[in-house]
C-alpha cells in the first residue's frame, strides 16, 4: 500500500513515486521508518515513535496489524540515513 509522503525533504526523485514507508529494527532494538523512492532508494529516515492504536488496544485489528500501536507522525523528525542505517533498511 502506497503512503502520503511525510512533510519536509522526504519527496521522491523527479519523475518517480513515493513508494511508501517501512519500518525496521535494528540489532539494538531500535526502530526507523523509512521513507521511499518507487526506484528503490531510502529518501529519509525517521526514528520510530509509536503511540497506543485508539481503535483496539492491542486486539485483532486491521489498524495496528494487532500490535497495539501505530505510529505517531507528529512526532516523527525526518532526517538523512547514515551508512549504517542504509544497510539495515
Amino acid at each position: 500500500m502506497t503512503s502520503t509522503p511525510p512533510p519536509g525533504s522526504a519527496r521522491a526523485h523527479p519523475w518517480h513515486d513515493f513508494d511508501g514507508m517501512r519500518i525496521a529494527t535494528a540489532a539494538d532494538g531500535t526502530r526507523l521508518i523509512a521513507a521511499r523512492c518507487s526506484c528503490g532508494d531510502v529518501i529519509d529516515v525517521a526514528e520510530a515513535v509509536f503511540a497506543p492504536c485508539v481503535d483496539c488496544g492491542g486486539l485483532d485489528c486491521a489498524r495496528c496489524g494487532g500490535s497495539g500501536e501505530i505510529v505517531d507522525h507528529r512526532a516523527l523528525a525526518w532526517r538523512e540515513a547514515t551508512t549504517d542505517e542504509l544497510e539495515l533498511l
